[in-house]
């Protein structure tokens, strides 16, 4: 297309600290009665207890929910916004990672709608069917450095009657973005989360709605995360790695929310689903894989791409470009401490397990050119390097 549009969905309180000023965030918005969707984990660290109290120390009331779980199971979100009604409250504020943001955005729809929003969620998500009330105010607090939550449309939320995981439109009211959260995060969930907001970037560059805005993000996140994922996986304390990442992971966020995920996605939570795998260890994997098929279309955007990651071409022709800079991300995710599927005990026939589900995943469609089934088993056998 010759025209597009840019935008950042929420504003967004970025910097360390941040954190204690999310009671005057939520005052900002008009709202005085929260539910703190956080994790045991998340909890046990301190994090939420931070926000807690900055939301108390501004007057607002305070219900802590400290049961948010991995990928988001429908129950968790009607058990959630089960406790949101009856305490009558007029936002939700999420602290952690990005299950745990999705639930906030999830339960911020499901409470006031109704529990039956669950099982239509892929009307909402096409725009089919609208919600009849607004979802309250969201407020996202990331504590690690990987979903993005905080700037896109969308909680994924693993569907009960489709058995597979599936985005519900929720949108939220401010991001704040606070790395000092993230300094406790260890070294291996620091990879994982890493690597995802990586996929973000990388997809985001070959979606349909890609932009020179989404671009331009994408790219820096890209360099951001080569350069501060390994010093902050090998120093958990080196806040201007930490930090970096942060960004990375917020400004990949906006590229993908303006243009969007695709091929990737729908693999990586296709095989996620299946083999209970963490997200961001299944878009380490696949990343390459769609790398090397997407160049066929975007050797230009690959190569660049392949470039800031030390790729090395030996001719220009797409397919070299590809080749190259799936080895250089690859390589990069090896060193970064993120295990290989075969590694994780998957093989050929796992793998093209899910090839129907994929193909038949309207976001793998989102992509920009064109594929086959026969691409997707390719792009499949691929992720096991």
């Amino acid at each position: 297309m010759n025209y597009y549009p840019y935008f950042q969905l929420a504003p967004v309180l970025f910097g360390r600290g941040v954190a204690g000023q999310t009671g005057e965030v939520v005052k900002k918005l008009g709202c005085g009665n929260a539910l703190l969707v956080t994790d045991p984990g998340v909890a046990a660290v301190g994090a939420a207890e931070t926000v807690r109290a900055a939301l108390a120390a501004a007057g607002v009331a305070v219900t802590v929910w400290d049961q948010a779980q991995m990928d988001c199971p429908e129950q968790t979100v009607r058990d959630a916004a089960a406790v949101a009604r009856a305490q009558k409250v007029d936002c939700v504020v999420g602290v952690g990672g990005g299950s745990v943001l999705d639930t906030a955005k999830a339960v911020a729809a499901v409470s006031v709608n109704g529990d039956g929003v669950l099982g239509e969620m892929p009307l909402y998500l096409t725009g089919q069917k609208q919600y009849a009330v607004p979802p309250l105010d969201v407020i996202e607090v990331p504590t690690t450095s990987g979903t993005g939550s905080e700037s896109t449309f969308v909680a994924v939320v693993t569907s009960d009657a489709l058995d597979c995981k599936i985005g519900l439109p929720v949108h939220p009211a401010y991001g704040v973005v606070d790395p000092l959260l993230t300094r406790t995060v260890p070294q291996d969930i620091t990879a994982y989360t890493g690597m995802d907001a990586f996929s973000h970037a990388n997809e985001a560059l070959t979606e349909q709605k890609a932009s020179r805005h989404s671009d331009l993000l994408a790219y820096e996140a890209i360099r951001l995360i080569r350069d501060d994922l390994p010093a902050a996986i090998a120093d958990g304390s080196n806040m201007e790695a930490r930090e970096n990442l942060a960004f990375a992971s917020n400004i990949a966020g906006i590229s993908f929310n303006e243009s969007g995920t695709h091929i990737g996605h729908s693999i990586a939570h296709a095989l996620g689903h299946v083999y209970h795998l963490p997200h961001g260890v299944c878009c380490a994997n696949v990343t390459p894989a769609v790398i090397a098929f997407t160049a066929r279309a975007y050797p230009e955007k690959m190569r660049k791409l392949g470039e800031l990651m030390g790729a090395v071409f030996s001719s220009d022709a797409p397919a070299e470009i590809g080749r190259a800079a799936a080895k250089a991300v690859r390589e990069f995710a090896v060193r970064v401490g993120v295990p290989t599927f075969r590694q994780l005990g998957l093989d050929e026939e796992k793998v093209l397990a899910v090839r129907d589900a994929v193909w038949n995943d309207a976001l793998a469609h989102a992509y920009g050119g064109s594929f086959t089934p026969e691409d997707v088993e390719q792009m499949l056998l691929d992720t096991l390097g």
